[in-house]
């Protein structure tokens, strides 16, 4: 037999011919049950059926026929010949494998003989834990590949540098990629850049052991363009053998309706439902922001209450549909008269607030010029369902240059300072002194 045709064969085939060879016998196999038996299986089956069945006993972990016509082995060559066989497993177990050895020609096996017939039956039986362990193995590898293909999430497998080295087909759906697409790339590569420091800090602790698993939301580039918040559950892999971390599994869904929903949610409790300005929580969450900063910086900072004139007439002549109309009508006007980081919020009823972003220097002058800003945005009326309504604006502004960085002292001289400009005759601006 060539090399070639030894690496050919199966490692039962190549037990087999071991076999022949060692005992000098026609035919050697190995037989299962429920196998269709051949060759030397079908001349052993008589003996096996018959251990099974408890009539015979192992004799020195074997057994032996010799000196004897078998029933399917030696019928038509009239003369006695060998049908011997090892079942494979615990006698107890009553050999669901047997390693079956056949030949025509008279013969005996010798003690030796009997103990290298045992030998090979343990050497296959390793071959079929082995091929059981396989197969096994496969059964589970096919498993946990339906489970990633078919999971709604996407599952990922990365080195500890965070080289994806296999990534699921639910990729298509979570980012618009083919599965080899990804493969080979980091997930830095297109992540959102406001998330990108959080999520590398989460993978470098990772890598580094020091955490062993981790939740993070951050977005990703989908192919289209857009991006797409997903929730990622991040675990560190080890090596069976040394224990040393060497890679990381991951668990990826779209969590984009939730991030919406939870957007949704928080702009409902941060802001007037009429107007869409500010209410009054975020407007002091933001005054306390501006403190701290101008405490950091030495910055100042100016806030204007606002209150509107002949509002109450509006309600009661054209009634609150037109009242609405005009307050968020006001709340447009305030805003195109500010800065993007400046706050108008509105704080109840027709009362406004304004809450200007802290400058290094903002004095008296420059927020006498925002009141008179402010108060020109009403010049024109507003129309009301074809009825051009007249409303004015009083305001009270208190400076942090005046009156300190405290809110509740800035805000109680803003009201004060109003209430001055109402009782002045209306449509005027007083800065607290």
């Amino acid at each position: 037999m060539s090399d070639h045709e030894a690496l050919s064969l199966s490692p039962f085939e190549a037990l087999c011919r071991t076999a022949k060879a060692l005992f000098g016998v026609a035919d050697a196999t190995v037989h299962r049950d429920g196998a269709t038996p051949a060759g030397a299986a079908r001349a052993c089956l008589p003996l096996i059926e018959r251990w099974q069945r408890g009539d015979v006993d192992l004799d020195a972990g074997c057994l032996v026929v010799e000196d004897a016509a078998t029933e399917a082995w030696l019928a038509g060559h009239g003369s006695s010949g060998l049908v011997a066989c090892a079942p494979i497993g615990a006698e107890d177990d009553r050999g669901a494998v047997a390693l079956c050895l056949a030949d025509p020609r008279p013969r005996r096996l010798t003690a030796e003989d009997r103990a290298r017939l045992v030998e090979l039956a343990s050497l296959a039986a390793a071959l079929v834990e082995a091929e059981a362990r396989a197969v096994a193995a496969r059964q589970q590898a096919d498993f946990f590949r339906m489970i990633a293909e078919h999971s709604t999430d996407t599952l990922v497998r990365g080195t500890l540098d965070g080289v994806r080295l296999y990534i699921s087909p639910g990729v298509r759906t979570l980012l618009g990629y083919e599965p080899e697409e990804m493969t080979g790339r980091r997930a830095l590569e297109i992540t959102h850049p406001d998330d990108a420091e959080t999520f590398a800090r989460v993978m470098a602790d990772i890598r580094a052991g020091r955490i062993e698993h981790a939740t993070t939301e951050h977005r990703q580039r989908h192919r289209d363009g857009r991006w797409v918040w997903m929730e990622a559950h991040i675990r560190l892999t080890r090596d069976g053998a040394s224990g040393q971390p060497d890679g990381y599994v991951v668990s990826v869904r779209d969590v984009s309706h939730r991030k919406a929903t939870e957007a949704r949610l928080e702009h409902a409790a941060l802001h007037d439902p009429l107007t869409g300005l500010a209410n009054r929580t975020l407007f002091r969450d933001r005054l306390h922001l501006e403190i701290a900063r101008c405490r950091r910086t030495g910055a100042h900072f100016a806030l204007f209450w606002l209150d509107l004139d002949r509002f109450k007439e509006v309600n009661d002549r054209l009634g609150h549909e037109a009242g609405d109309t005009v307050l968020k009508t006001v709340a447009e006007r305030l805003k195109a008269a500010v800065r993007d980081e400046d706050t108008v919020a509105r704080i109840g009823g027709d009362e406004f607030v304004v809450l200007r972003a802290a400058r290094e220097s903002e004095g008296a002058p420059a927020a006498a010029a925002l009141a008179a800003r402010l108060a020109a945005t009403l010049d024109e009326p507003v129309d009301c369902a074809g009825v051009p309504v007249r409303i004015g604006l009083s305001v009270g502004v208190s400076l942090t240059e005046v009156e300190g960085l405290e809110a509740d002292r800035l805000l109680r001289a803003a009201d004060r300072a109003l209430y001055r400009a109402k009782d002045g005759g209306r449509g005027r601006a007083i800065i607290a002194r």
